[in-house]
């Protein structure tokens, strides 16, 4: 399991991307997953800060609702399942059996870094879809 300390505050993108770094390999979450996890923005805007994501972060992991990445990723992300052998349907992630289930330390993790999100994550650009 991977520890992500936590500061006192998070912008919303620095948020997702540290949560992204908990998943563990084999395993997943979706865009709105993450969304539900934080406790804000929506699959939209998790899905947006994925794409400002440090080199280091496992952006594979976190995909669409129906196990997939986007077309551009697809590859590269197929190659990644494979890999660290994440469930899978195809050309698409099963998620029935790939969506991460933290545990009682990472659900720990995952509070800290709700509670450092910043009140005001949004700004205007990142709510224009």
């Amino acid at each position: 399991m991977s520890t992500v300390p936590t500061p006192a505050s998070l912008e919303y993108a620095e948020a997702v991307h540290r949560l992204a770094a908990l998943v563990p390999p084999g395993a997943v979450l979706s865009y709105g997953d993450v969304a539900e996890l934080l406790g804000s923005g929506g699959p939209r805007q998790a899905g947006k800060a994925m794409t400002s994501s440090p080199s280091a972060t496992p952006w594979w992991r976190i995909i669409r609702a129906d196990g997939t990445l986007p077309p551009d990723l697809a590859e590269q992300g197929n190659t990644a399942w494979k890999t660290e052998g994440t469930p899978r349907k195809g050309q698409r992630v099963d998620m029935s059996q790939a969506r991460w289930q933290p545990d009682d330390a990472q659900w720990e993790q995952i509070q800290s870094l709700k509670a450092a999100l910043q009140a005001s994550y949004l700004s205007p650009t990142d709510d224009q879809l």
